[in-house]
């Protein structure tokens, strides 16, 4: 479903003057049922700015975003193992339902779903083709502790029934990248 692209681009939401992003990787493994793949279209993104992406989710699974999809999302800066708190409400390390996250960000999750597709819940299962998705870096990100320049990971996972022992993570994207301030 989109709703997992733009999980894990919402991870991606950073600021500082220059962003240079090294990779987006599907994490779900062969069997999930939601699964990414696509290309960087921007490398450096200025900041702010937008990162530009040619993105495809695939959801093979009969379920809406509507029935308790959670979005994990938790950001690292590797050269320091720095956890980036929750910035503000979508950036950084946080967790969001789904379609509160579209209700609430759409400037940073409407971005990454097809011109075709509602930017709304529920998300029905299919193959989401957004060769224009792009995700807005914006400044929230100059205040971390240690400062903004560094590589960073983002992990975001779609997650179902969130601290249940009938936990399951649906889809994962991982996204990889360097900041700097100018």
């Amino acid at each position: 479903m989109k709703f997992l692209i733009v999980a894990a681009l919402l991870v991606a939401t950073v600021s500082a003057k220059s962003v240079k992003i090294n990779s987006l990787s599907n994490c779900g493994g062969a069997g999930a049922p939601i699964r990414f793949s696509g290309t960087i279209l921007t490398d450096p993104v200025p900041v702010p700015g937008n990162m530009n992406m040619d993105l495809t989710t695939v959801t093979t699974v009969a379920a809406s975003a509507a029935d308790g999809l959670t979005l994990r999302k938790v950001t690292t800066r590797t050269t320091d193992n720095f956890q980036v708190p929750c910035l503000n409400g979508i950036a950084g390390t946080c967790t969001v339902d789904f379609c509160t996250a579209i209700d609430t960000y759409p400037e940073y999750v409407c971005s990454l779903f097809p011109a075709d597709v509602p930017c709304s819940c529920p998300i029905a299962a299919g193959t989401y083709y957004a060769p224009e998705a792009f995700v807005t870096f914006d400044a929230v990100w100059l205040g971390i502790d240690g400062g903004v320049a560094g590589d960073y990971a983002t992990r975001t996972e779609i997650v179902s029934a969130l601290g249940a022992p009938n936990e399951l993570v649906l889809g994962c994207i991982d996204l990889t990248y360097t900041l700097s301030a100018a």
